[in-house]
This record gives structure tokens, sequence and C-alpha cells, in this order.
């Protein structure tokens, strides 16, 4: 009976063991663990665990009486063991679905929440941004595949490592680090574009960088996340726009450039068109290059009627560069033809009449009349001039030579329409209209007017005893004493026939009388030669008539024809006055 003794003790002994020690064990893990159990079942685990130590002393006490009859202490404790037992079994037997369904749950939850680590894992490594982790050193804890792809390297090269370890230019991972210490500092998510070189390309790339801190709960250490975005082709996007931009800009200020040019070459065109005397278009011309090119310094030469040298007519800008005359010879442009032009860059021909040193740009520009060279437009310049320049100054020199003979054909015109064709005095066209305007002038200003109406004496039979071409040598000869006799702001014209009128404004009638008298003394003293031939003598005789507020032009010019008639009747060769006459 021994061994069955003994081995009946051993089984006893170790089912009390273990009953004792399952639920130490379980209590030991839930305190390492820290793990807690919902409310709801801390009954059931009260009861399981009643009845898992009450089954322990059940055994235990079994070792100690394997022969005896149960004692009380053994009685009791299986009483208890059987109700705790009863109680857990009512118990868990709707509980029992719950646990289950709790584990099942939680099972259900693991799986989920791998499945969402998984999900979330594969959106960091195979997005089409750069994912990483860096601890407070900014020492790199973990990066996605899009690094590892863009920087070609493997998926623990860079672990470990700052950006001024692993990056081609550590200035530049000196920067990324000091934006993730600001990231720390300021425990504040930060938005930049960071620009990073790769390895192998000299180009800079550029990323969108969302740096952000956060901690890890497992240890409490501080950590940076980032997610950086290669905005590289946008930038370049936009640099290359912004240069389209910038040449859009620059195109635009050369249109408006352009567009000024055209104006004032069309203002240049209007006002040369409207000038009445060389003088006026040398002062269009210089104001028009000064307003289109106003660090440039320019003349205007112009070939005299001898033709034997050139003269400046007018000067702009600053110092002058050229003679102010010299000969045709002087001069390539005026020699070819065609423009000449001396520059640094244009090692051309130098002119003679340039003023010694010469330096700068020098642009001679022939000016054309009829397709004769009447002159030249000379420009000065310290620096090149460019070949749209160049194209409008010679724009200019055209332009001016073709108002240069505008006005010449003008004058021309205007001369034999004013003028008499015999005698070259005023017409009486003129005469009439000039005289309306001094009359209007001499009423604003409130002096007088005066007028000359002389008519030569016996004209008719002079001209029957000589013939038309000798009276017409007389006429033309009182004609030149006229202009030699009278001031220079003086108005003389022949009126018709043997006729003429001079008017003449400032003038007291004192002076008047004296004047027309030393006039009539030079008529009649007056020698005419046609050849050789000395021809007989003339006289004339004069009616002068000062001018009144509100008169018109015939009353006045009447006025001095009435005197002159008066003089002819009281026996010519002599000076009658209106005012004096008639009253």
């Amino acid at each position: 009976m021994e061994p069955i003794y003994w081995n009946c003790i051993i089984a006893h002994g170790i089912t009390a063991f273990s009953y004792f020690g399952i639920p130490t064990v379980i209590g030991v893990f839930f305190a390492k663990t820290k793990a807690t159990i919902p409310s709801k079942f801390w009954l059931a685990f009260l009861l399981s665990g009643g009845f898992v130590l009450f089954c322990g002393f059940h055994h235990l006490l079994a070792i100690f009486e394997p022969y005896m009859p149960v004692s009380l202490l053994h009685l009791g404790v299986l009483d208890v063991m059987a109700f705790i037992s009863l109680s857990a079994l009512l118990y868990l037997i709707p509980t029992a679905y719950l646990v289950v369904k709790a584990i099942a749950k939680s099972q259900e939850d693991t799986r989920e929440l791998q499945r969402s680590q998984q999900m979330q894992q594969l959106f960091l490594d195979q997005g089409p941004f750069g994912a990483y982790i860096k601890d407070d050193q900014s020492r790199v804890l973990y990066y996605n595949q899009e690094i590892q792809s863009r920087f070609s390297v493997d998926p623990q090269e860079w672990l470990g490592k700052t950006d001024s370890e692993f990056l081609p230019d550590p200035e530049e991972g000196r920067r990324v680090m000091e934006n993730d210490q600001v990231v720390l500092k300021t425990v504040r998510p930060l938005k930049l574009i960071e620009q990073v070189k790769i390895r192998g390309n000299n180009q800079p790339c550029y990323w969108l960088s969302f740096k952000f801190p956060f901690s890890d709960y497992a240890t409490g250490a501080n950590r940076i996340g980032g997610i950086s975005i290669d905005i590289t082709e946008t930038i370049e996007a936009q640099r290359s726009l912004t240069d389209l931009n910038r040449q859009l800009a620059e195109k635009t200020l050369e249109l408006e450039a352009k567009k000024r040019e055209i104006i004032s070459l069309s203002d240049m065109a209007d006002m040369l068109y409207s000038c009445e005397s060389e003088n006026e278009v040398y002062k269009v011309v210089a104001l028009t290059c000064s307003k289109l090119f106003p660090n440039i310094s320019g003349s205007i030469y112009i070939i005299s009627n001898s033709k034997n040298y050139v003269q400046m007519n007018s000067f702009w800008g600053g110092e002058r560069s050229s003679k102010e005359i010299f000969s045709l010879s002087d001069c390539w442009a005026l020699r070819r033809g065609k423009l000449n032009l001396l520059s640094p860059r244009n090692s051309g021909l130098m002119c003679s009449h340039l003023i010694q040193p010469v330096s700068g740009t020098h642009l001679c520009v022939p000016l054309f009349a009829q397709g004769e060279v009447v002159g030249i437009l000379h420009i000065d310049a310290l620096e090149e001039i460019s070949p749209e320049d160049q194209q409008i100054i010679e724009i200019i020199a055209r332009t001016l030579g073709i108002a240069l003979n505008n006005l010449s054909i003008k004058q021309r015109l205007t001369h034999d329409n004013l003028r008499d064709g015999m005698t070259q005095l005023f017409n009486q066209s003129y005469m009439q209209s000039i005289t309306e305007q001094r009359l209007a002038e001499a009423e604003r200003s409130g002096q007088p007017l005066s007028i000359i109406f002389l008519d030569i004496d016996n004209f008719k039979s002079y001209n029957s005893r000589y013939g038309h071409l000798t009276a017409n040598i007389v006429l033309q000869g009182l004609a030149k004493l006229l202009l030699k006799s009278i001031r220079s702001f003086d108005i003389a014209c022949r009126w018709g026939g043997e006729e003429f009128v001079v008017v003449m404004p400032n003038i007291t009638l004192e002076t008047l009388r004296k004047r027309v008298e030393q006039l009539r003394l030079d008529v009649e003293q007056m020698q005419l030669k046609d050849s050789d031939q000395i021809l007989e003598g003339i006289t004339a005789s004069f009616g002068i008539a000062v001018s009144e507020p509100g008169i018109t032009v015939n009353d006045f010019l009447n006025r001095a024809n009435q005197a002159m008639l008066e003089a002819k009747r009281t026996g010519k060769n002599r000076v009658r006055e209106y005012v004096n006459t008639y009253n």
C-alpha cells in the first residue's frame, strides 16, 4: 500500500500546487502588463478564481487525509467549493457567450489594427511624397521608399544620421537641421520650401515640406515628423513664366519706346510741314533728336550756295565735336553720298572736320534734296549707336532733306505769289493784306501807321519815247531806290503800272514829311542808264496819309491816293498830305 499512498500524496500535492499557481501567474501577468478586467466580467473572474483556489485547498487537505474519514474542515471546503462551482457555472452559462464574443471582438480589433497599420505603412512607403521621422537631434529614424528612390539610398543607409552627414552639400543639410530645431522650439508645425541637391545632380531640387512635432508615447521622447513634396517642376515652371513675363515686359517697353519714337517722328513731320523758315526746321529737328536721344549731341551742316564750304546751322547737346565750317572734302559722307560711321567697334573712315582728339561714336548722314546732297546730319555719342537708333537717325535725315526741299519750293512759290515779277517788290495783293494787319497792330498799340502813295510823272510819254524795255529799267531802278531809302521793317510794293506804295509804321508826321521829301529829291536826282545810254531823269508825285482809329484799308489807301492826285493836280513832283489838305 505504500506506493499507492505516496502516489496519491504526490498527485494531490502537484494538483494543489497547480491550482494555487494558476491564479497567481495570471495575477502576475495582469500586474506586469497593467491590463484591466472589464467591470461586467469581474464577478466571473472572482468566481472562477475562487473555484480554482478551493480546488487547490481540496487537494491540499487530501494530502493529509488519504485514509481518514473526511474532517470537518475538508467537508467545509468541499461544501464551499461545491457552492462556488455551482455559482460560477450558473453565472458563466449566460456570461460565456459574452466572454467568447468579447474575445472574438478583441481578435477582430487586433486584425483591423494590423490592417490599418499595414495601410498606413503602404501609404507612407508608396505615396508620391517623401515621409520621414527624426529624433530631437535631427537623426533620421525612418524614411519612406520615395526618399529612397529619389536619393538612391538603401532602407537602412540614412538611419541614425543627420542631414549634414548624408546630403551632398553640408550647408544645405545644416539649413534643414535648423528648420527642424525651429519646429522643436516652437512646438508648432512649419511649412516651407527647402532647396536640396541630389547626389550626382548639380541642379538643386525644391521640396515643399510640412514639419510637425509629436511625442513617442512608448518612450516619451520628442520626435519630428515630415512630409516633403518635390515641386522642382513647379518652381521651374514659375521661373519660366517669370522669364516670359520679364521678356513680355521688356517687349512691352520696347513697343512703348517704338510708339514714342513713331509719335515723335510723326510730330516732327507735322511740324516740319508747317515750318516757314530754315531756322524753324533746324529747331524742330534739334528738339526731336533731344527727345529721342537725350544723351546724344548733334548738328546740322548745310552746303553754301557757292558749293565751296559747309557751315553749321544748328547744334544741340553737350560739347561740340566738329568744326563750324569746313570744306566738302573733309566729310566722307559728303564725298560718298552715304552715311559714315566711326565708333570703337566700327573703325571706319575718320572725317577731317572732327575736332581732335576724337573719341566716342560719330555718325554723318547726308541730307538729300531732289537727289542732290545739300548737307549732313552729324551725330556725336559717348557710346555705341545701336542699329535701331541708326535707322531712326537716317529717317530723321531723310525727313530733314525733304523738309528743306519742300521749304525751298514753298518759299519760291510764296515769293512768286507775293512779289512783283519785274521789280521784286511786294505786289498789290500782299500790300492790302499786310496793311490790314499793320492797321490792327497800330490800333492795339496806339502808334500811328503811315502810308506813301507815289506815281511817276509823265510816265506814258516816257514809255512812248524809250519803249517798254527801257521803261522797265526805270521801274526797276525806282524799286531799288525805294528799298535803299526805307527802313528794314517798312514795306514797299508796286501797286500797278508806274504806281508804288510804301507802308511805314511807328513814325511821326514830322519825320514822315522829311523822309518823303528826301525820297522825292532822290527820285529827281536818280541817274538811269540803259547799257551805255544815259536816260532822261524822272520825277514822282507823292501822297501821304496817317491812320486813324477804325479806318479801313481801302479808305486808308484812298486817302493817300487822293493826296497823290492832289500833288499831280498842283504841278507834280511834290508831296501832299491828306490830313492837311482834307479834314
